[in-house]
């Protein structure tokens, strides 16, 4: 019996920790243009991603679940015309930023979120307009709160501690 209780234990214990390994992972992003013509004009947004397929080896790309981004008065979102998928990119399992480029023919204006080199603390913001007015800004990349735990890894994280509880006294 006590065997089977330190089993039941252990297996509830695994299970409320193992799920907290890989979650969607929420984003907020900042910055200013420091050049060009729209030199001053501020950017934010926020994204999220699963990173459960994350692997911390190499060069890897996940595709954004959402994506909110403002620049100049207007809202760009995951259905904005970009020449290519929204992605949070890593470097062995380091966060180097967002990698995506809003075409410059609709909005009338055309910009970039460049991931930096080997971190975050790199990456820049470029524009282009098709009149040639052309500029760069930082981006500020800040991990939003951490969830808190799922009402499932609470109870069985209790059952856990009965378990143990129940196998103390036993042995005692």
């Amino acid at each position: 019996m006590k065997s089977l209780i330190k089993k039941a234990a252990l297996i509830a214990l695994l299970s409320s920790v193992l799920p907290a390994q890989a979650a969607i992972q929420s984003w907020q992003v900042s910055g200013q243009v420091d050049s060009g013509h729209f030199n001053g004009t501020q950017y934010n947004g926020q994204f999220s991603f699963d990173d459960a397929g994350l692997l911390s080896s190499g060069t890897e790309l996940l595709n954004l679940s959402s994506l909110n981004f403002n620049f100049g008065g207007s809202l760009f979102n995951l259905g904005t015309p970009a020449l290519a998928d929204a992605t949070a990119v890593f470097q062995d399992g380091v966060f180097t930023g967002i990698e995506w480029s809003v075409d410059a023919t609709n909005p009338a204006i055309g910009f970039s979120l460049i991931t930096g080199w080997s971190d975050s603390s790199d990456a820049f913001f470029a524009y282009d307009t098709p009149l040639g007015l052309s500029g760069s800004g930082n981006l500020t990349y800040t991990l939003s709160a951490v969830p808190e735990p799922t009402q499932s890894s609470l109870v069985f994280m209790g059952l856990g501690l009965i378990g143990y509880i129940v196998t103390r006294r036993q042995s005692k």
